[in-house]
């Protein structure tokens, strides 16, 4: 099973030193409107950045990560079904899919001169994010959404932007969907890392009967220049 999360009321800033606590909707809610929410670092795959505003001039490699004022932006104005997600009935965001995977290699077959068929590892390389949004209520009405069907993604369900792709089950459907082996409900809890969640994400876990598979897990800090940071290890 799942560790159990304490849920932590933060009664000041982090400073300095990286650590692993709970954050609530509210948390990032005010470092966003205090314009103070900064990046969230992945442990597969790379980002190329360019300070200098040049592709050679002062570029960077570095790990890949998303902006979390656009995952904070997606999130609080994503309709579902026509119907907006309601910040008061977001159970969890978790982080889960190859950016998140462990260990960070996949194996692949290639053909190599002189030794024929030869099964390597290579790095995970993503080039987005997967976060599934659970909600206490279903926004659709199906019991069990289908991961990708012209459905579900007509009316909503999920969502790519900027490097970043959403997806909703409410309670019983993410319940319903490991049962009926859905692979977002069953990876998501698997191998997934909540990046912020409410008390009610203990219970849901417990009634899903998910084993956690990873050891990974998200450190939080604020850089020098007061920006909420995260990285997931």
């Amino acid at each position: 099973m799942w560790p159990k999360y304490k849920f932590l009321e933060r009664r000041k800033p982090m400073k300095s030193t990286a650590v692993e606590t709970v954050l609530h909707m509210d948390d990032f809610t005010k470092y966003f409107e205090a314009t103070r929410l900064g990046r969230l670092y992945f442990p597969n795959g790379k980002a190329y950045v360019h300070p200098g505003g040049g592709f050679f001039q002062n570029s960077a490699i570095t790990d890949f990560y998303i902006n979390l004022a656009d995952l904070y932006k997606l999130v609080t104005g994503w309709k579902v079904n026509h119907t907006l997600v309601p910040l008061d009935d977001i159970v969890a965001v978790i982080a889960f899919g190859s950016a998140v995977r462990h260990p960070g290699f996949q194996e692949v077959k290639r053909n190599r001169l002189f030794r024929g068929p030869v099964t390597e590892q290579v790095p995970i390389q993503p080039s987005d994010a997967d976060f599934l949004v659970i909600t206490g209520e279903n926004l659709m009405r199906e019991e069990v959404l289908e991961p990708i069907s012209l459905h579900t993604y007509d009316c909503g369900t999920w969502i790519e932007k900027g490097g970043i792709h959403l997806v909703n089950r409410g309670v019983s459907q993410l319940l319903n969907g490991v049962r009926a082996n859905d692979t977002v409900s069953s990876s998501a809890l698997r191998e997934g890392v909540p990046i912020f969640f409410n008390g009610r994400l203990d219970g849901v876990v417990t009634q899903a009967g998910v084993t956690k598979t990873t050891p990974r897990k998200i450190l939080w800090d604020e850089n020098a220049k007061g920006f909420l940071t995260g990285r997931i290890q």
